[in-house]
């Protein structure tokens, strides 16, 4: 019986195959050292760019907001300086 051993691209993991029916005959997976300090580490940096990114977009939806509001008041103000106000489709007949 002939075996082959192949390191899988996705997990690094060594399979051990039968050259002649292609089986799996072992799997010996890669022993990663984590630890709990780096994870928290980790989560806590998301967290924090998280809570950045959102007060990014809660200023930017403060003066969208103050933009609009603006807007508002300047065309209620130039309101009043029309003319002829708009035609009433009733009147048209």
């Amino acid at each position: 019986m002939k075996k082959i051993s192949v390191k899988c691209p996705c997990c690094s993991a060594v399979l051990t195959i039968d050259a002649e029916t292609g089986l799996v005959l072992k799997s010996e997976s890669v022993k990663r050292d984590y630890s709990f300090a780096e994870a928290l580490q980790k989560e806590e940096e998301k967290s924090s760019k998280a809570d950045e990114l959102f007060e990014k977009a809660m200023k930017a939806e403060k003066k969208r907001a103050g933009e609009l509001e603006e807007k508002f008041k300047s065309i209620v103000e130039s309101k009043d300086e029309l003319d002829d106000p708009p035609p009433r489709p009733i009147e048209l007949d």
